[in-house]
């Protein structure tokens, strides 16, 4: 199913390419897009496993673990709506099912190494402003950058533990209206690409500090 929506998603941001220019949406309009794309891993730390005596004052290292969350294919929701011709306003939403490994090394009673694996559902729930460079405009293709906040939420394997944080976000992209008039239920049918810088703080972590993740979809988007 991922695989065929790709394929769909493609070949319609490929279209948009060749397709006539038409006019931008309609501003102060409801538009609702989606798409799917990816998101890039990351290290969440290493740690050792140690055992510490009422006589010595240094720990005893029994195995030392080092995790990270996996790249994984993520679906990609926005809604918001054209301000102005140069500013808006963008809801988003991003889930994906990414892999959680701790690889276990160094065992003290020489054990080889073995690596964990589980799989999280993963949420980003967030929202920020969209800045327009109509200016920069090359063959229909609208150039936009965003910035915002959000929420991130992260489930365990079998949904037993829920690991909660926050995020900040830097981006970009393009896009392109296949379709618009001036009157009607559906004004636009468009396509857009996105670029992403994701900083995540808090969720399933070793060490206390943020992580960047980068995430890339491409999207059909449609104006009511």
């Amino acid at each position: 199913m991922i695989v065929r929506a790709s394929v769909i998603v493609v070949l319609l941001v490929l279209t948009a390419s060749s397709a006539v220019a038409q006019p931008d949406p309609p501003l102060h309009r409801l538009q609702l897009a989606a798409g799917i794309g990816f998101i890039s891993g990351a290290s969440l730390g290493d740690a050792d496993a140690n055992l510490r005596s009422s006589t010595s004052s240094d720990p005893y290292r029994v195995f030392a673990t080092s995790s990270q969350l996996a790249g994984a294919t993520i679906l990609d929701l926005r809604a918001g709506f054209d301000l102005t011709t140069r500013f808006g306003l963008e809801g988003h939403a991003l889930y994906g099912h990414p892999e959680l490994r701790a690889d276990v090394t160094a065992d003290v009673e020489g054990a080889p190494s073995v690596t964990a694996v589980e799989r999280l559902d993963h949420y980003l729930i967030d929202g920020g402003i969209v800045v327009k460079f109509d200016e920069f405009r090359v063959g229909g293709w609208q150039p936009f950058a965003v910035g915002g906040a959000g929420y991130l939420r992260q489930l365990h394997e079998g949904l037993t533990v829920t690991d909660e944080g926050h995020l900040f976000y830097v981006g970009g992209g393009a896009r392109r209206t296949l379709f618009a008039r001036p009157s009607g239920f559906l004004r636009a049918l468009g396509a857009r690409v996105d670029v992403r810088l994701n900083i995540l703080s808090g969720g399933i972590t070793v060490e206390d500090t943020s992580r960047n993740h980068l995430s890339t979809s491409a999207s059909v988007f449609v104006s009511f």
